[in-house]
């Protein structure tokens, strides 16, 4: 197959700023086979930091620079620009390029659209609803996990027919082969233990859960640390109640993190607070790095430990998760255990949990809906 003959196929985001979705989006992107797919990527907002990771890959990167949510415009540039290069399949990842998206494709008549929909949205009902009403401009709409389609059946109200279910993969060498990070480098002891808490400083994740959960373990447990690696409103919030609690040496935000690999290496337990969730990428990225792990049970955060097999599913109150956090630090049994499930979800995750898979069903998904276009034209 020569160059002319690839299907050229456009893909929208809201951004590329590093986040879950973000990375996930460029992995796809970048691990397509460029022998079937010309690739163009259109990015609503201005050039973010994963950017130049996808045009590194010689792949074009178009960026619509929207003016906030309401940006009137905003549709007209991204229809002017799928009309001038003719894809003939958009998919779309997040919200606003998911409405967004749709509808320029239909004005610029992109025959084929695909959905993706990373999480099971409780925040904000009117963006179901928006969703829901525009449907009829959608394709396929691709789920993260089982979770998040049951959530948009159920509640979103979109159609079964309509939904499939792709999983992200897992950057297994990325997170299994990192170095331990020296946690004396971030002014620690060097016998520290680490309770890690990886994602937004906000009320989905819960980290002040998080620190009301491990507060009743410091008094016992001298050598125990909390480090958060994320930034979000809540972060102020963390640092006033560590120095409450006069515990401020002992716990960390540490912010935006791009050693998160290495913190995960060097820490002795994940702790996953989240209230919701679509697929936690952190979840399997830090099985992937050998750390044990205890989340909130919920629907994304049991699929992400495999109902359970994978890790610990505790309640969404501070003493049940206390409990659990004290006997994994004073029980070699339940720690043994949880040990155990690591390593069987390690050697799952890098057989069937893979980018290359991820990618390979995604673009079975392209082939079969570009096919059947043609066939009905």
């Amino acid at each position: 197959m020569t160059i002319s003959d690839t299907i050229p196929i456009g893909f929208a985001i809201t951004e590329l700023d590093p986040g879950g979705a973000e990375r996930a989006f460029t992995h796809l992107v970048t691990g397509l086979d460029k022998t079937r797919w010309s690739p163009t990527v259109y990015c609503l907002s201005g050039k973010g930091e994963l950017a130049e990771t996808i045009e590194s890959e010689g792949i074009p990167v178009r960026y619509l620079n929207a003016g906030g949510k309401w940006d009137l415009g905003l549709i007209g540039r991204l229809s002017s620009a799928l009309k001038q290069d003719r894809p003939q399949l958009l998919q779309t990842f997040l919200h606003h390029a998911n409405i967004a998206g749709r509808v320029a494709a239909w004005r610029a008549g992109v025959p084929t659209v695909v959905s993706g929909i990373r999480v099971a949205e409780k925040r904000n009902l009117r963006r179901l609803r928006l969703d829901r009403w525009t449907q009829k401009l959608v394709t396929t709409n691709v789920c993260v996990s089982p979770s998040v389609a049951q959530f948009s059946q159920q509640v979103g109200g979109l159609s079964a027919e309509k939904l499939t279910v792709i999983p992200n993969g897992v950057d297994f060498k990325r997170f299994h082969d990192a170095p331990a990070i020296d946690w004396t480098t971030l002014g620690m002891p060097a016998d520290v233990e680490v309770i890690l808490v990886v994602g937004r400083l906000d009320d989905q994740k819960r980290p002040v859960l998080a620190f009301q959960s491990c507060l009743p373990l410091f008094e016992n447990h001298p050598r125990l640390h909390l480090v958060y690696a994320g930034i979000g409103p809540d972060e102020k919030r963390i640092q006033e109640l560590a120095q409450q609690h006069n515990i401020p040496h002992r716990v960390h935000c540490l912010g935006k993190r791009d050693d998160v690999p290495q913190l995960m290496r060097g820490a002795k337990l994940l702790l996953h607070t989240s209230a919701w969730e679509g697929a936690p990428n952190v979840i399997p990225e830090a099985l992937a790095a050998g750390l044990p792990v205890i989340a909130t049970e919920n629907p994304g955060n049991r699929d992400a430990l495999h109902e359970g097999t994978w890790g610990l599913l505790v309640p969404e109150k501070s003493s049940e998760i206390t409990h659990f956090l004290t006997a994994f630090f004073e029980s070699e049994d339940l720690s043994t255990e949880l040990r155990e499930w690591t390593h069987l979800a390690q050697a799952s995750i890098q057989q069937d949990l893979t980018w290359q898979l991820t990618v390979n069903t995604y673009e079975n998904l392209y082939q079969e809906l570009t096919l059947s276009h043609s066939a009905n034209t």
